[in-house]
């Protein structure tokens, strides 16, 4: 780590971030980069970002935030004279849910493609009006395996039928400042996306300081 550079560590999702790997032992890659805060000092914000996927964003927020608060302890860094700080941010669901909050998509691109699954998915629940963060269940007729995935499937079919397109590999249109401004925007003019809103004050926080 040098001056003004940012590290982005994959957790491999919940809970391999904060779990020993099964497979070889060793550490948790949650615990391997509090032991780089801790020996090396020069970390000034830590954030652990992470999907509450199928359970509630607090239980999600308190499980991970006790067992952040429970390796410090046990590998001796002080919150009071630690010169990091750390952060829980959790996805309420997926980072699928919060793309989906971008109402200007319809306002910036052209009606290209026709989609067979998009108008039962709007039917069901239109997340250009409602909260995507309180959509639960799926359409009649469909089912998937969690609802991060069929909110990824809503966010596939929306963007496709303005001719863009996304995958987690290739985040393509949703990964621009444009789309960015837009879920400001949103949470701003709303009281949506609360588990972006909250990120986006800590932001605003550090900017500020």
């Amino acid at each position: 780590m040098t001056t003004d550079s940012c590290r982005i560590v994959p957790g491999n999702g919940y809970p391999n971030m904060v779990s020993a790997p099964k497979l070889y032992g060793g550490i948790s890659r949650l615990e391997a980069c509090l032991r780089d805060i801790r020996d090396y000092g020069n970390i000034d914000y830590f954030f652990i970002c992470v999907d509450s996927e199928e359970e509630g964003y607090q239980d999600r927020f308190d499980e991970l935030n006790s067992r952040l608060e429970s390796l410090k302890a046990e590998l001796g860094i002080d919150q009071c004279q630690s010169a990091t700080q750390f952060y829980v941010i959790v996805q309420h669901r997926c980072i699928e849910t919060w793309a989906l909050g971008n109402a200007e998509i319809p306002n910036q691109y052209n009606f290209q493609n026709s989609s067979i699954d998009f108008p039962a998915f709007q039917a069901y629940y239109n997340t250009l009006i409602d909260d995507p963060e309180l959509m639960s269940g799926y359409p009649p007729n469909y089912s998937y395996s969690t609802q991060a995935k069929f909110h990824e499937k809503y966010l596939k079919e929306y963007l496709k039928k303005f001719g863009l397109s996304y995958s987690k590999k290739k985040p393509t249109v949703v990964q621009d400042k444009k789309y960015l401004d837009a879920l400001i925007k949103r949470c701003s003019s709303t009281n949506h996306l609360s588990s972006l809103m909250s990120l986006l004050k800590i932001w605003e926080q550090m900017k500020n300081s």
